[in-house]
């Protein structure tokens, strides 16, 4: 749950240009003075970088870097959940996020789209500002739908990815293993 005082969006992870902090800096400023807020948490080798970056673009009074927190904890300075890097693999933030229920703007990199899968969240194409910068205005302009749309994916990752069912998948592809290795 946002506190009171959220920012319109927030990141989490390791500041690393991998991870696209410098593309959601440049849709943030791209949209105008008027704009979103954001927090960056995390911290990493390219965070001076992105620091630079954020005062280069004015977006000094709307950009604030918490440094590194517990996801949990992070979850609390924003309203909307923002990933968009350049590359992932199976990233739990996301996961921890749709549980959190936090609405999710990603890039369709690695296993975002699996984790997204079956749901009406759509992702954007990496190292694009434009797209993420119009994913950001669609789902701040109307928030009772993008609180739907994470509903809705709250409940999906839920059903799939309870540690119950996550173990159950591994315990099956054991034994079809070894039903092949005996055949």
């Amino acid at each position: 749950v946002a506190a009171p005082d959220a920012a319109d969006l927030v990141f989490i992870g390791e500041l690393r240009r991998l991870k696209g902090v410098d593309v959601l800096l440049a849709a943030v400023a791209s949209l105008g003075a008027d704009g979103p807020s954001l927090v960056v948490v995390g911290a990493g080798l390219d965070e001076a970088e992105f620091r630079g970056e954020a005062s280069r673009l004015g977006l000094d009074g709307r950009v604030r870097f918490a440094g590194a927190m517990p996801a949990r904890q992070a979850f609390a300075l924003g309203r909307v959940l923002v990933m968009p890097s350049r590359a992932e693999s199976f990233p739990y933030v996301a996961l921890e996020g749709a549980g959190a229920g936090l609405p999710l703007l990603a890039t369709d990199v690695g296993g975002v789209s699996e984790i997204v899968a079956g749901t009406d969240t759509t992702l954007v194409p990496p190292d694009d500002a434009s797209s993420l910068a119009a994913a950001i205005a669609e789902t701040l302009a109307d928030p009772v739908r993008a609180a739907g749309r994470a509903a809705r994916l709250r409940a999906e990752v839920g059903r799939r990815f309870s540690v119950a069912r996550m173990a159950e998948g591994v315990l099956e592809f054991y034994a079809e293993a070894v039903q092949r290795q005996a055949a």
